[in-house]
């Protein structure tokens, strides 16, 4: 064979795996492009369903306040009417204002004079749901009709004494909306709808006025229909090819779409192909005029070494054949080799850099994911004992139970609030522990309560056996690892299997014992089951949902407090026990200090002054510091704040920071020039807690800086020191 051939064999070799190689990046990219897309549509579409959301809140508060006025709780329908006439007239997208029964039976109308007979309401869909869920409610749109606009409802319930006595409905402008998703800068070949509940146009960028009122796509109400938000490929009402994302508002019932033309989407594809199919055709012709050349180049040379070779003899170049031990051969394979080499480095190098971005994308997700599973059990736990004290003719016991649950889950709450507020802590797992002596199994029962309260225990055997044992703990966290054992439990532990949970001391150790009969773990995963993200097979767990954060939450946290946890499991059916152990205390430590403490409480009963602007917040704390026993005054600004300490000479203040006029700043300073304000204790609450707010606050004079909402515990430390 000739040596041009070789060459263009070799040239051809050398080009198809490159051009392979090239066809695989070229579907990853374009998939990688249209997965962009896809992200910033969605993101978009969240973003105008977050505006939309908030125009609803702004008339659903004003509604609020409307309920509130004492002319509607007493029932005075003249009077009432007088105020919705107002009201009216100061919302310029409203075309009407009214208040019916629960039944949807309009008492007043600002519309029509005070005594007209009134219709029944139109939609009576949202005025039942704002009755039976006792919150606002967004109606669907209502075509024009007997001389009337086109126009959608709000409805607030008015709620006397503890049941729906009333619905205040305001009838609101659609065009609100156009006018609202036009504001959010969509690209102009996009199309931007609102959907009502039905599937109904409510707004929409591309042809308004004839949308409006009439039924989406049918491909758009059945992915709307099959989840809360997505992207698809289908078509819009006028039959164009579109890629749409949606996402549905929880508020509202309604649905935001983007809709972008399919051509759009894929022209980043078809390009990257029409590109790669032009390259490869050009280095296929390079290919072969290089071959052609070089072989044409170098045979002269070839066959006046071959010729030098025969009259050598013994030159060993005579016995290499040239078919495949030519110099020009080797070299070419010793460059190719080179090339090989440097292209797999550059390869390496792109693979590292790939995963150090997927790796800061994860570490936002697990920072995300972690919010998102501190805050949902405590808030659970509120949301249940909420239902239980709104359940009608409760006992007082009961509501006594509820209530002591709202208070710990907030005081949970805060705590977790507080550590998100730094987030270089939080994200590096830095979460400093508030430790007390604590008797371990009613750390357990409160989770237990939690769980109950939400009915999450109804469906299981639960068996429970409690010995008193004690522990230096924080018990927030220490709840929050009871919570994350029982829950995990729950979740794999079908209904009607047996659930025990055990406390017990055990030598020099508290041991927490949580055991199920339920799905049970896998061999290959029990050493991995406290990583974060791990969650088992996709085949068995994956319906459980979750992210897989708490059981290593569990483990940091049993951790910091300097014990252990294991995990035991037969295998898949066989159920699993998880054991905690910490190390144990004397109980003695702990009754002392709560001796000392109450005593200590009821000798410091103070005079206290709280300068608050906020009539709320002002007399929530008011009446927790009166309960306590203490003298409580008020003030609502800073300057009469001032004169009241020149006046009754309080021995404790608890002053706002952003109050109107002058801020606490300045009303702690001038304070400290008077001779009764330089003895008296001065307390910061704000609702900002990083260490610069701090520090400005001790250098304005204060003694002590609390963060919103201020803990009763917290602020007892400072009313008996």
């Amino acid at each position: 064979m000739r040596l041009r051939s070789h060459l263009i064999t070799l040239m051809i070799g050398t080009l198809l795996p490159m051009v392979v190689f090239a066809m695989v990046g070229a579907y990853w990219l374009t998939e990688r492009e249209r997965a962009i897309v896809e992200r910033g549509a969605t993101e978009r579409a969240r973003a105008v369903l977050t505006a939309l959301d908030s125009e609803l809140r702004g008339s659903i508060t004003t509604l609020e306040a409307l309920a509130a006025l004492r002319q509607v709780g007493s029932g005075n329908l003249k009077a009432v009417h007088g105020e919705l006439v107002r009201a009216l007239a100061s919302q310029s997208h409203w075309l009407g204002l009214s208040l019916a029964d629960p039944s949807g039976q309009q008492l007043v109308n600002a519309r029509y004079p005070y005594g007209t007979e009134l219709p029944a309401v139109r939609e009576l869909a949202s005025l039942e749901r704002a009755v039976h869920s006792r919150r606002p409610a967004v109606g669907s749109l209502l075509a024009a009709s007997d001389g009337q606009q086109n126009q959608f409802s709000i409805r607030v319930p008015v709620i006397v004494d503890a049941t729906v006595k009333y619905v205040l409905s305001a009838a609101v402008k659609p065009q609100i909306i156009t006018a609202l998703i036009k504001l959010q800068r969509v690209p102009p070949s996009w199309v931007a709808v609102v959907l009502d509940g039905n599937g109904i146009f409510v707004a929409r960028t591309f042809n308004y006025s004839e949308s409006v009122g009439k039924m989406a796509s049918e491909s758009l109400r059945r992915a709307v229909s099959a989840s809360w938000e997505g992207w698809f490929h289908g078509t819009t009402v006028e039959g164009a090819d579109v890629y749409t994302s949606f996402s549905t508002s929880e508020l509202s019932q309604w649905t935001v779409a983007l809709a972008i033309p399919a051509a759009e989407v894929e022209a980043a594809r078809r390009g990257t192909i029409y590109l790669l199919l032009a390259g490869t055709l050009i280095a296929g012709l390079i290919a072969v005029a290089v071959a052609h050349w070089l072989g044409r180049r170098f045979s002269a040379p070839i066959v006046e070494l071959a010729a030098a070779a025969k009259s050598l003899g013994r030159n060993p170049w005579s016995a290499v054949p040239l078919s495949s031990q030519v110099d020009e051969v080797r070299e070419l394979g010793i460059a190719l080799q080179r090339s090989a080499a440097d292209l797999q480095g550059a390869d390496e190098e792109n693979r590292r850099s790939i995963d150090q971005l997927r790796a800061a994308d994860h570490a936002k997700d697990e920072f995300l994911a972690m919010l998102g599973h501190e805050l949902r059990n405590p808030l659970a736990a509120i949301s249940g004992a909420s239902s239980v004290l709104g359940t009608p003719d409760i006992r007082k016991d009961m509501a006594e139970r509820a209530r002591a649950i709202l208070r710990r889950q907030l005081e949970n709450l805060t705590r977790l609030v507080d550590d998100l507020l730094d987030v270089s802590r939080t994200a590096t797992g830095k979460v400093a522990l508030v430790r007390r002596p604590v008797e371990l199994s009613g750390i357990v029962g409160a989770a237990l309560t939690a769980f109950r309260s939400s009915g999450r225990l109804q469906a299981h055997d639960i068996s429970i056996r409690f010995t008193p044992v004690w522990v230096d703990a924080d018990e927030v966290r220490m709840e929050q690892v009871a919570s994350n054992l029982i829950g995990n439990a729950i979740k794999f532990t079908p209904p009607g299997g047996r659930i025990a949970i055990e406390v017990e001391p055990l030598g020099e150790s508290a041991v927490l014992r949580v055991s199920d009969t339920g799905s049970g773990i896998v061999e290959n995963l029990i050493d991995k089951v406290f990583d974060s993200f791990v969650q088992g097979s996709n085949a068995i767990d994956r319906a459980q949902g979750g992210l897989g954060l708490g059981l290593a939450l569990v483990k940091a946290l049993v951790q910091l407090h300097g014990g252990s946890v294991e995990v035991k499991s037969a295998g898949p059916g066989q159920g699993s026990v998880f054991t905690v152990r910490l190390p144990s205390i004397r109980p003695a430590a702990r009754d002392a200090a709560a001796k000392q403490g109450e005593d200590q409480r009821q000798r410091s009963l103070r005079r206290i002054l709280i300068v608050e602007d906020n009539e709320d917040g002002r007399e929530a704390l008011r009446t927790l510091l009166v309960l306590a026993g203490h003298e409580v005054h008020e003030a609502a600004d800073g300057l009469s704040g001032i004169e009241a300490v020149a006046k009754l000479a309080p021995d404790l203040a608890l002053i706002d920071i952003g109050l109107p006029g002058i801020d606490g700043y300045e009303v702690a300073r001038r304070i400290r020039t008077t001779e009764k304000g330089r003895a008296m204790r001065l307390i910061a609450i704000s609702g900002y807690g990083q260490p610069g707010d701090r520090r400005r606050a001790m250098e304005a004079g204060f003694d002590a800086h609390l963060t919103k909402p201020v803990a009763i515990q917290r602020l007892n430390e400072f009313l008996v020191a």
